[in-house]
């Protein structure tokens, strides 16, 4: 479908009291303003006062135009035809100067072609590449993107208008935008909403026009001044809208000469159509029907207006030569000079022959080769349920809409098909699949009933794994864990034991634990069921997903850590990350809490890698706030700060996503480690997930985070509360995993501050047979600590030097240095202050590597109580930098431009460029090469990063 692009007709009506729009217009866009918003009923004037607008900022920009029609509903249709003079698609895209990097990523807006086979784009991805695309476009010279009748347009080019919008500050950019606001039109979507409400853009609301102005309007239509009583008359009947002046102008033109002031006003009290049905009642029989025909298709092709009007080519020629003099017409193409002119139109067509004008006209475009898409915007329009191949046409559309990233319009050609046959298994789980992200709820509603149909076991199983993974995004794990639990019951019967049913039996008991391990209330059922079950050889992707989870299962029940390592390790292949990855993750938390950090942190690294390549927002921070987990337990807070950050940007800043908890745990975790527990206060408060205390790791991760923040803040009693509440939680659950969320440990070291020696060394007691169990170094080095910080004189001292001993030589290294602390703290009391010095020295040097700024401010009052002091301070200049600073610094010391930054990390490149300042002012630094060194503990022009000794 061509979309008619703004243009002045030759006999445009001129602009006439607009100066004041003019002047707001040009004041706004000369300050920070990046949108203006032109508001108005038909005929008004919009459109006019944007091209004056385009007219005046022309010559200094680039200008795309492009003009919603009421009828196009294909994704990213707006979008694709905005960008169409750049010819993007035309060739070989691979070499364009417009398509490089993460602008690639907008390809699949950018063309109706679908390819075979092609996985579904992501929409946040397709919208970021569209901003790159319009960022390396704007770095020539400014752009000018003006859309008009916005209300009309597209979703998924009108979500990405304001996703735009919301970064525009970083371009030379400015949108000129048009809505129409009569009580005809549709409810403005919450994407529009958004739009008027960025702060940048300007909201004009474009009012009639004065007597004055319809003066001057008929003057030029006449040509003479025209009477002031006629000028009354005029605007009594137009409202003052100038399109219907021009119309009534000509009017009286044609029946010169006007008509007397005192005469009855032939068209007073009418509306739109009846100011323009005059020129319509007097066409021909042959003109009116080619001008349906043209009102239907909104086409330049003579040909296809020609079918559907029931005539030849040249008589239907000759018929819109006839409409164009009649001024229905563009002079240069098949376009109504006006929606008002098309709409009444289409109102002289009865609404039973309307219907069937649609319907031969989706019969025509689909006979002849157009897009599916195409033929979709009639069908959408016709009431009624759809035959069979209306329904093959809607599927093929929204094939087309998915591929290009816009599920909510493949939704809705799907829902639109369903009316054809609402038992339709297969359709209902296309509709399922592309609403789980927009409308999750209404996807589970239509996999409910899916499943209420089929009794075949292949199919339900495939419907169940769905659902489960549906499920997960919105809390719903219990109902998918009692789908999917009841259909392994069947499926071990049912399947047979070819290659491909071992591998859907393999997909469905992976979800039992994925889906069951989600909630504490399942955890149990979860234990039974896999009890004896035997682990898969890990052949296939399918079975490194189940066995990944079967990791998880047993490191939760607290199983050996030496007896699961190889299994974890064997997961962990480069490019299994089927079932969203859920294989990696399982495989991951057993690797990591055993202490085998570097397989996990490189697959990681990899699968962040890979988002961030397809720029896949929701899968980056999911992968970054893991990660952060796992540096956090490495001892690496200042890595886990970059990643905390950018996943805490992403769920907060990017995808909003309400009830996020790990993001904002990790990020959390990081400022208590560095020493900021208000800032992770305020953090973990922003957490709204409902029934949060009904989850397996983000309870128990939100505890723990919650626990050592109040420690800091002093609130030993606080603390204490969360974390025997953590225990209880765990036991209740039947998890046995002495370091999933290591409370007792926090608890013992409290108890031991609060003296309720007792109390902690029956919490010690409680869980020293499961951390025996697990057997890594640093959880028997923290059971040992454990117990020496609650044993008094020398059993104690040796206790904690055994502590210290064995977690030096773990990964525990925040456990170490609080160990070293604790030892030195023991022998100063006993009156070794030797001894005190040299373990309080060793605390702050594996702190301060760390960058546990926490334990160091702990610290250092000790030192100088044992008679030692710090010779130069304990901060690395790097210690200053904010997460966001930190995350834009590590990126540039790896060698990446300030753009691949950007694109890296979901920002804009003046965010890059602001964040880079600061790094370069806290660093002391004058440029981007120095600041590798920095990082790695070298010299700022600060000074050298810790250095002590004794007094």
């Amino acid at each position: 479908m061509a979309l008619p692009r703004i243009e002045k007709a030759e006999d445009a009506t001129p602009l006439v009291g607009r100066d004041t729009e003019l002047s707001l217009i040009r004041e706004h866009v000369l300050g920070d303003g990046r949108a203006v918003l032109l508001r108005g009923p038909a005929g008004i004037g919009k459109t006019r006062l944007m091209s004056a607008a385009i007219d005046e900022l022309a010559a200094d920009a680039h200008v795309l135009t492009v003009k919603c029609p009421e009828d196009a509903r294909g994704a990213y249709e707006a979008v694709r035809m905005l960008f169409a003079p750049l010819a993007l698609t035309e060739g070989d895209t691979a070499g364009h100067p417009l398509l490089r990097g993460s602008a690639r990523l907008a390809l699949p807006a950018l063309t109706r072609d679908r390819t075979p086979g092609q996985a579904p784009a992501d929409g946040y991805a397709v919208m970021q590449g569209l901003y790159w695309l319009t960022a390396g476009f704007a770095a020539e010279r400014p752009v000018v993107l003006a859309v008009d009748d916005l209300q009309w347009c597209d979703e998924a080019s009108l979500r990405w208008l304001g996703f735009l919008l919301r970064r525009a500050e970083d371009l030379p950019l400015v949108l000129l935008l048009s809505l129409r606001t009569e009580e005809a039109c549709p409810p403005p979507p919450a994407a529009l909403e958004e739009i008027a409400g960025v702060p940048s853009c300007l909201t004009l609301d474009v009012r009639p026009l004065t007597a004055e102005g319809v003066g001057a309007l008929l003057t030029h239509f006449l040509g003479d001044p025209p009477d002031p009583a006629l000028v009354e008359t005029c605007v009594q009947i137009t409202g003052g809208t100038p399109f219907l002046v021009h119309l009534l102008a000509g009017r009286w033109r044609e029946h010169s000469p006007p008509p007397e002031a005192d005469d009855p006003a032939p068209d007073d009290g009418a509306d739109y159509s009846l100011a323009a049905r005059f020129r319509i009642d007097r066409l021909t029989a042959e003109q009116r029907a080619v001008a349906r025909a043209v009102a239907v298709l909104e086409t330049d092709g003579i040909e296809m207006v020609a079918a559907l009007a029931g005539t030849q080519p040249e008589p239907a020629r000759r018929a819109a030569e006839g409409l164009r003099a009649a001024g229905l017409l563009r002079p240069d193409s098949l376009a109504y000079r006006h929606d008002l002119v098309r709409q009444t139109v289409l109102k002289t067509v009865p609404h039973d022959e309307r219907a069937r004008l649609r319907e031969r006209a989706a019969r025509l475009l689909d006979d002849s080769g157009r897009p599916a898409e195409d033929i979709a915007a009639q069908l959408m329009l016709l009431p009624g349920t759809p035959d069979p191949w209306m329904v093959t046409v809607l599927r093929s559309a929204a094939l087309d809409a998915e591929q290009r990233g816009a599920p909510a319009i493949a939704g809705q050609y799907l829902t639109r098909a369903l009316r054809h046959d609402p038992d339709d298994v297969e359709l209902l789980a296309d509709t399922a699949r592309v609403f789980a992200h927009s409308d999750p709820g209404t996807a589970l509603l239509r996999l409910e009933h899916a499943l209420s149909l089929t009794t075949d076991p292949r199919t339900r199983c495939r419907l169940v794994l769905q659902y489960t993974v549906t499920s997960l995004g919105v809390q719903n794990s219990l109902r998918a864990f009692d789908l999917v639990h009841e259909t392994l019951d069947r499926a071990v019967g049912e399947l047979g034991d070819s290659p491909a049913d071992q591998a859907l039996r393999a997909r469905v008991e992976a979800m039992v634990l994925v889906s069951g391990l989600d909630e504490k209330a399942t955890v149990r059922q979860v234990r039974e069921r896999f009890r004896d079950h035997a682990p898969p050889s890990g052949a296939t992707a399918d079975e490194r997903v189940l066995l990944g989870m079967l990791c998880a299962l047993r490191t939760l029940e607290g199983r050996p850590a030496a007896e699961l390592v190889p299994t974890a390790r064997r997961v962990l292949r480069l490019g299994d990350a089927g079932l969203g990855g859920w294989g990696a993750l399982g495989a991951g938390l057993t690797l990591y809490l055993a202490d085998e950090i570097e397989p996990v942190d490189t697959a990681f690294t990899a699968l962040l890698q890979h988002a961030r390549s397809r720029g896949e927002a929701w899968n980056c921070a999911l992968v970054s706030a893991t990660r952060a987990q796992v540096r956090l337990w490495a001892g690496n807070v200042t890595q886990a700060l970059s990643d905390a950050q950018l996943a805490f940007d992403l769920m907060d800043r990017e995808l909003r996503v309400e009830g996020a908890v790990a993001a904002h745990c990790a990020l959390a975790a990081v400022h208590t480690q560095r020493g900021e527990p208000r800032r992770a206060e305020d953090l973990i408060t922003m957490i709204r997930r409902p029934r949060l205390d009904q989850f397996t790791l983000e309870y128990h991760t939100y505890l723990m985070t919650r626990a050592r923040i109040r420690a800091a803040l002093g609130d030993l009693e606080g603390s204490l509360e969360c974390l025997l509440r953590c225990g209880d939680s765990l036991t209740a659950a039947g998890i046995g995993s002495p370091v999933l969320a290591p409370w007792w440990f926090d608890a013992a070291l409290v108890l031991a501050e609060l003296g309720r020696v007792e109390e902690g060394l029956d919490v010690v007691e409680r869980v020293g047979p499961s951390a025996e169990r697990w057997g890594t170094a640093r959880v028997r080095g923290m059971l040992r600590l454990a117990h020496g910080a609650l044993t008094e004189g020398d059993p104690g001292i040796d206790e904690l030097a055994a502590a210290a001993d064995l977690l030096a030589a773990s990964p525990g290294r925040l456990e170490h240095a609080r160990a070293e602390h604790l030892l030195g703290r023991r022998l100063l009391q006993r009156g070794d202050a030797q001894g005190a010095r040299t373990r309080l020295h060793r605390s702050i040097d594996v702190a301060v590597l760390c960058g546990d700024r926490l334990l160091v401010d702990q610290v250092r009052p000790v030192l100088a109580a044992a008679g030692g002091r710090l010779r130069r301070g304990t901060r690395s200049p790097a210690d200053s930098l904010s997460g966001s600073e930190r995350q834009v610094a590590e990126l540039a010391a790896a060698g990446a431009t300030n753009r691949e930054i950007a694109e890296a990390l979901f920002l804009t490149q003046r965010t890059v460029e602001f964040h880079l300042t600061g790094v370069y002012r806290k660093l002391g630094l004058r440029g981007r090469r120095q600041i590798a060194d920095v990082l790695a503990g070298g010299h700022g022009r600060t000074g050298p990063r810790t250095r002590h000794e004794d007094a």
